[in-house]
């Protein structure tokens, strides 16, 4: 029997959290103003070096905005944030994707995997589009959950690697994590089923080399899970 680490967080990721938490709540709101640095030490019990390093990565977060001589200001995170922001939203929301992220996300791919299915027709080689068959057969035997989801977000990010396009295949390993957390939302609602036939679908389009299909298949899977039958939101 083995167990994990148990960690605990940093006196600034608490410090972090606690603003990210006031924000996401709407109990800070864009515009309001922060107490000064020292105050807020004394408000939280924490160091001055505390606070400016935890002020400086709300900022590069989008959460805070700092004005010179005037004072830290609440942001608004929609407008400035990034990745990291989305992921402080989900750890916000328990580790889950609500309906408005799960949508957000999937419309975005759905403009890219497209793309991502013709690129791979154009430029991928036989070896390499075959190679995604093997990742199929690995998510059919699986019997873990995450584990399957994981292998689901791999065949995709596969997808991307061999499609190269350097940018969207860094830009989809970025945000693994949420999609994890997406395929889980679907397949407990669903079963692996559908997953399974518009994966095989798709890559059957892929072998073939047949754009105008694949881009469907790839359109289809994605909306599915926004409108119909199987939809999670």
């Amino acid at each position: 029997m083995s167990f994990d680490k148990i960690s605990t967080l940093s006196v600034r990721e608490t410090f972090v959290r606690e603003i990210e938490n006031k924000i996401l709540s709407g109990e800070l709101k864009p515009g309001d103003k922060l107490p000064p640095a020292r105050q807020l030490c004394k408000i939280m019990g924490v160091s001055l070096t505390v606070v400016n390093a935890g002020v400086s990565e709300l900022a590069s977060k989008g959460f805070v905005e700092v004005k010179p001589r005037h004072g830290t200001y609440v942001a608004d995170y929609i407008e400035n944030g990034n990745t990291e922001t989305f992921f402080a939203i989900i750890r916000y929301n328990g580790g889950r994707i609500n309906a408005k992220e799960f949508r957000s996300f999937t419309e975005s791919r759905v403009a890219l995997d497209p793309l991502m299915a013709e690129l791979v027709i154009k430029r991928a080689s036989d070896e390499e589009i075959a190679s995604l068959g093997g990742i199929i057969e690995e998510i059919k035997k699986s019997e873990e959950l995450h584990e399957t989801c994981r292998l689901i977000t791999h065949f995709y990010h596969k997808m991307y690697i061999i499609s190269q396009n350097s940018f969207c295949a860094l830009l989809y390993n970025s945000t693994m994590s949420p999609q994890i957390g997406m395929y889980e939302m679907f397949i407990e609602k669903n079963g692996l089923q559908p997953v399974i036939d518009n994966m095989e679908a798709e890559f059957k389009c892929l072998t073939e080399r047949d754009v105008e299909h694949a881009r469907m298949y790839a359109v289809s899977g994605l909306m599915s899970a926004l409108e119909g039958p199987y939809s999670v939101i």
